[in-house]
């Protein structure tokens, strides 16, 4: 991926497996949030593919890649302020709608399928313990509690591959524990394969299957966190060379 003269993703290469949980990490500007992008399809990169279930993801235009079971959760918040929080969280679940716009002008099925998101979306917000704030508006809401409305939404759609970036920013001690626990019982429950972008060292290596680590775009390491934990480069360009 290049942006410019800068080139942000450099021949970079690496697989997860189905049911993994994958951190990938770096120092700023790595190229974390680019790869997010192009998956997610915010970004055309300049050549490449990304594969996913046989099916390159490059090929599939922005507003079908939730359709094919990929979802994600921004770095900065980007839910609706003014709307509830079950309104937020019903979002995810478009592109699982069967309304078009003339079933809509109609209200052909409507009331029905809304129901449904409505009973599916609780039943997110409750598995997630957030059932007590569905009829708040999100704005006013403490930051911890908007990061997992933010997972609750990506939920919605019914991932297959959920793609985490920076969940913890912004956290406290007690919470980034409560997130953990929640990203493993989300992987484990819905049988989710899990991206994870962070920079909470601790969390990341606590509940990593594998970690691949990138450096100005290309990948430097890829292991178990134990061994990216003990790699020379990874030590040098992440977590500081010894004085």
């Amino acid at each position: 991926m290049r942006f410019g003269g800068i080139v942000a993703l450099d021949d970079l290469s690496f697989t997860i497996d189905r049911g993994q949980i994958c951190g990938l990490i770096g120092p700023n500007g790595a190229g974390k949030t680019t790869l997010f992008n192009v998956v997610s399809r915010i970004y055309d990169p300049s050549w490449g593919a990304v594969r996913w279930e046989g099916e390159d993801l490059l090929s599939v235009p922005a507003y079908g890649i939730a359709g094919r079971g990929v979802a994600r959760t921004f770095q900065n918040l980007a839910l609706y302020p003014t709307m509830t929080v079950l309104e937020n969280v019903m979002v995810g679940a478009t592109s699982r709608s069967k309304i078009n716009w003339v079933t809509a002008a109609l209200r052909i099925g409507a009331e029905k399928e809304d129901r449904q998101l409505r009973y599916e979306a609780m039943e997110i917000l409750t598995e997630l313990e957030l059932e007590r704030f569905a009829l708040h508006p999100a704005a006013g809401l403490p930051y911890g509690t908007l990061k997992r409305i933010e997972i609750a939404r990506a939920m919605a759609a019914r991932p297959r591959l959920l793609l985490l970036d920076e969940p913890a920013s912004g956290l406290t001690h007690s919470e980034v524990d409560e997130l953990a626990r929640t990203i493993r019982f989300l992987r484990d429950t819905h049988e989710l394969t899990i991206l994870l972008v962070e920079h909470h060292m601790q969390m990341v290596m606590g509940i990593s299957d594998k970690v691949v680590v990138l450096n100005f775009g290309r990948r430097i390491a890829e292991g178990t966190p134990a061994d990216v934990s003990n790699d020379p480069q990874v030590i040098e360009a992440y977590l500081g060379a010894p004085a």
